[in-house]
């Protein structure tokens, strides 16, 4: 074989071997869940607030101490919030994981969707994804669709 051959091959291992650490540490980055958590739950309606069942015209409700034991992902503590507190959450169910369209009567359309923030920021993974901790604050967000 030539050296550029050579050399071609070697390159051609090593990328592979970055891709393949990478996808293993990917793979290992998951989070252990914490056995319960006492969380704050809120919901952000924006200007749909009049279009609510339960709060009428807010604009933010906020439930804070609610406690999630075994499943603590954002979704379980999403429905303990409804439960305690007396409103709808409609939820479809996918391969992914629960996928929340509506929050107290307030739905997504075309042009708008609930959108989950953990601790002020927009989440990366889906609420039955979230691992949730003592004083964490998950706030569902009714914003413009942005596709």
């Amino acid at each position: 074989m030539s050296s550029e051959t050579l050399q071609t091959l070697g390159i051609i291992l090593l990328l592979n071997a970055v891709a393949w650490g990478g996808y293993v540490a990917l793979q290992d980055d998951r989070e252990t869940p914490a056995a319960s958590a006492n969380v704050t739950v809120s919901l952000d309606f924006g200007d749909a607030g009049a279009n609510a069942t339960t709060f009428a015209n807010a604009t933010t409700v906020s439930f804070a101490g609610i406690v999630v034991t075994n499943d603590t992902s954002a979704y379980a503590a999403t429905i303990a919030a409804a439960r305690a507190n007396g409103f709808a959450v409609g939820v479809t169910m996918y391969s992914f994981g629960p996928y929340v369209h509506t929050l107290d009567g307030v739905a997504g359309d075309s042009g708008h969707h609930w959108e989950l923030n953990h601790n002020g920021a927009y989440s990366m993974v889906g609420a039955g994804d979230l691992q949730l901790h003592d004083g964490d604050t998950i706030a569902w967000k009714y914003v413009v669709a942005d596709w």
